[in-house]
């Protein structure tokens, strides 16, 4: 599978499977640009946030905005 995203309570997911992992540093490099710093641990008050495991990529965004631009940009 490609691409996908779904929404838990309070965050927007995305989820990127192994195909797509050669772009993961290229990805948080441009939501750093674009949304600030975000992370790979959850902080209080995040705009963003990646996750990273066995191949597959995961970004969370708290703001709807924010989860548009982001696939309007990678999906």
């Amino acid at each position: 599978m490609g691409s996908g995203s779904t929404q838990d309570l309070d965050v927007i997911k995305f989820h990127f499977d192994k195909d797509r992992y050669h772009e993961q540093r290229e990805m948080v490099c441009w939501c750093e640009e674009h949304f600030g710093l975000g992370g790979y641990y959850p902080e209080p008050n995040q705009r963003w946030r990646w996750e990273s495991m066995f191949g597959s990529t995961f970004f969370y965004f708290k703001d709807t905005k924010d989860a548009i631009l982001f696939s309007l940009k990678w999906s």
